[in-house]
């Protein structure tokens, strides 16, 4: 019976020891999706959020800085401003480019009236008094040498002429023929008047000829395509430096025909009333304007002084 005893005993030595507790396994805890151990979670607390929870915090957005309407006007109007300078400069650069060779007969102009320079077709435009003495002036002989007196004669060119002594220009003035005027084809008419406008000036269709009582119309370009092979695209160029009483020669015919200044007007293009015959002889001289562009007419006009 001890010994049964004994061994049950032992038995139940054994069995208290198994059943000892083991020790708890740790909780198993997600969070954001990521597996935490239960200590991990214990060190969330309100000192910070663990290392690794910390990595995944969305950055902060970085909040734009408030403009006052005032600035946002200002800031409106300074980006208008800058448009418009930076377009105007553009354009400008553009426009000298295209009409360099017109603008720089405007600076030589200017240069040339400040050296007081004058242009030696002046002389044409001196009116003559009185009857001319056309005999010939005697020879002066001396021992071997002999002296011949300076002959003053003016030749007067074969082609048809126009002298513009302020402006230093003597240039042909081409014709154009009429039958496009009188079919009023329009069109063809302008075509004929550009390609003459490369020889020279134009004598415009259907307007009267030095010499008879009428309106003689003159135009030529102050500023025209660079690339145009024509020779005269800025003949009229200074054509606005002309001053009322200035005098201008027109031969035709070979005859002289001097012309004063009377009238200097800016009209637009629709004005046809500047191409009307007149009871009394005057020229009327045509160009665009301003300088290459064909936005407005510059119209000189004068009557006949003198007629050799």
């Amino acid at each position: 019976m001890n010994h049964e005893h004994h061994n049950s005993s032992e038995e139940v030595y054994r069995l208290h020891i198994d059943a000892s507790p083991k020790p708890a396994q740790e909780k198993i805890r997600f969070a954001g999706g990521q597996r935490t151990s239960h200590h991990e979670v214990k060190t969330m607390t309100g000192n910070g959020l663990a290392e690794g929870t910390k990595a995944q915090e969305a950055p902060r957005q970085h909040q734009p800085k408030r403009i006052s309407r005032f600035g946002f006007l200002m800031r409106r109007l300074w980006d208008k401003v800058e448009f418009i300078a930076v377009s105007a400069a553009v354009f400008g650069v553009i426009y000298v480019l295209l009409n360099w060779q017109a603008l720089s007969l405007n600076v030589k102009h200017y240069w040339n009236v400040w050296r007081g320079f004058e242009s030696p077709l002046e002389r044409l435009v001196q009116e003559e008094t009185g009857e001319q003495d056309e005999r010939l002036a005697p020879i002066a002989q001396t021992g071997e040498t002999i002296t011949v007196p300076p002959l003053d004669i003016e030749v007067y060119p074969p082609d048809m002429r126009v002298v513009i002594p302020r402006i230093n220009q003597n240039v042909p003035v081409v014709g154009v023929r009429n039958e496009n005027l009188i079919a009023r084809r329009w069109e063809e008419l302008e075509s004929d008047i550009q390609n003459a406008l490369r020889n020279g000036v134009v004598h415009y269709p259907g307007t009267a000829l030095p010499g008879d009582n009428g309106n003689v119309v003159i135009t030529g370009h102050s500023s025209y395509y660079a690339w145009d092979p024509g020779r005269f695209k800025d003949v009229f160029a200074l054509l606005h430096q002309v001053k009322q009483d200035d005098k201008v020669v027109v031969y035709f015919n070979q005859q002289k025909f001097i012309y004063q200044i009377d009238s200097i007007k800016i009209v637009s293009p629709d004005q046809v009333d500047v191409l009307a015959a007149t009871d009394s002889e005057r020229l009327t001289l045509i160009t665009c304007t301003p300088i290459g562009t064909n936005i407005n007419r510059l119209v000189l006009e004068g009557r006949l002084l003198q007629k050799t």
